[in-house]
């Protein structure tokens, strides 16, 4: 009886976070893009227990609810190979592994933390669905409704 009052209060603890997080998300932004995760694949590697400690579904189901709430865009875009290609010039860089943390292009030179060059590719994503015109810089190709 008391492990599962321990668990229901470190339960009701995440939820009360996640809430909190996803409010302050939406104060913040009037658009919100989030990688489409396959959350299932996630939860049977070597990192499970972690992945589902966290609660990204969870996260993720509060953080769509918040956004609705409060009239601010949601939506999930392709997680595949964010983090291989360069938010610059939109060409594929290759595989890292973990250890590597720094993103550098060989094509056009751009640097930058290798989650941060993700979260640009899933907003680049994110506005490319929605219908903006996103401009790759090195090429001067329009991704997205371009602009006449």
């Amino acid at each position: 009886y008391k492990v599962s009052k321990l668990y229901e209060r470190i339960g009701n603890i995440r939820k009360n976070y996640h809430w909190e997080l996803a409010h302050s998300l939406c104060v913040q932004a009037g658009m919100i893009f989030a990688e489409d995760l396959n959350l299932k694949g996630l939860t049977k590697g070597m990192l499970a227990k972690h992945c589902l400690d966290a609660g990204w579904g969870q996260f993720l189901q509060i953080l769509s609810q918040c956004c609705l709430k409060r009239g601010v865009f949601f939506q999930k875009v392709d997680a595949k190979k964010t983090s291989q290609i360069c938010p610059n010039c939109l060409t594929e860089t290759g595989k890292k592994t973990l250890a590597e943390r720094v993103h550098s292009c060989s094509n056009c030179g751009y640097t930058t933390d290798r989650d941060v060059a993700a979260a640009q590719v899933v907003a680049i994503r994110g506005l490319a669905a929605v219908g903006h015109t996103v401009k790759m810089l090195s090429e001067g190709k329009f991704v997205g409704i371009p602009t006449t």
